[in-house]
């Protein structure tokens, strides 16, 4: 973090995908930050078809301090639209947490046999935000361009961030990018913030990916390297300045934090 100028990072606990009572993975996450609290925020892994995840989700908001809740469907086995999964939703936006969902953790093309081969949607984020239009929502692992019109027009009025992750700065789109530039024209600049997957991708492509983007100005380019995380993370003014670091490298000039 400190070598590319990330002061702060959102942050979640793996081992809770594969947990069936996904607490012990927030505490382990707990222990772990706590010599460098001031530089995560952590995210708490809940399962909402997993007995007493009300009182789970409230010690993680009081007690363990997270800031935001991440949901995966296709590992703990529900459907987004489930009652359970909706109701969390809007337990998580009166805690003000904001929720995370991950459309896929790994490539299908060369997954494990082992691993599950079931991957979200833009959909089906869609249709949890039709039942919990309030919340405010984080989109992981997006890839944009393939969703259908009636989905968009429902994105639009979310309050929700896509990740940069799949984002090309260069045009290139596939079955694992999409057009940045093209993405940002279509949802606008307040909805995308700058994430990295690390650490199981590389900490340096996801910068270049922004930088080369020749359609963004400094502004866009602020707003996706901290303000847009800010704004759904719900970090105040002077969290803000708090939070943002001018990078060390000497090249680039923006400020870069938080990412996820």
């Amino acid at each position: 973090m400190d070598k590319h100028g990330v002061d702060k990072c959102v942050i979640a606990n793996i081992n809770g995908v594969f947990y069936k009572n996904t607490q012990p993975a927030n505490e382990e996450l707990f222990r772990a930050i706590k010599p460098y609290r001031h530089r995560f925020i952590p995210f708490a892994v809940i399962n909402p078809t997993y007995a007493d995840w009300e009182h789970d989700l409230d010690v993680c908001r009081g007690g363990l301090e997270m800031s935001g809740v991440r949901l995966y469907p296709q590992y703990h086995d529900y459907e987004v639209t489930h009652p359970a999964c909706i109701e969390l939703v809007n337990a998580a936006r009166e805690y003000k947490m904001a929720v995370a969902f991950s459309l896929r953790l790994v490539d299908g093309r060369q997954r494990s046999w082992l691993d599950v081969d079931r991957q979200l949607s833009l959909d089906d984020i869609a249709s949890v935000v039709d039942k919990a239009p309030q919340a405010r929502f984080i989109v992981l692992h997006a890839l944009i361009g393939r969703e259908k019109p009636a989905t968009v027009t429902t994105l639009e009025r979310a309050d929700l961030v896509f990740d940069t992750i799949y984002g090309s700065g260069c045009g290139v789109a596939g079955p694992v990018a999409y057009d940045l530039a093209a993405a940002i024209r279509k949802y606008g600049k307040n909805r995308f913030a700058f994430g990295t997957a690390a650490p199981f991708r590389d900490y340096v492509s996801p910068f270049l990916r922004i930088e080369v983007m020749k359609e963004a100005d400094d502004d866009t380019k602020r707003l996706i390297w901290a303000g847009n995380a800010q704004r759904i993370l719900g970090i105040g003014r002077q969290g803000l300045a708090e939070a943002l670091v001018e990078t060390r490298d000497g090249g680039h000039g923006d400020n870069r934090s938080p990412e996820g």
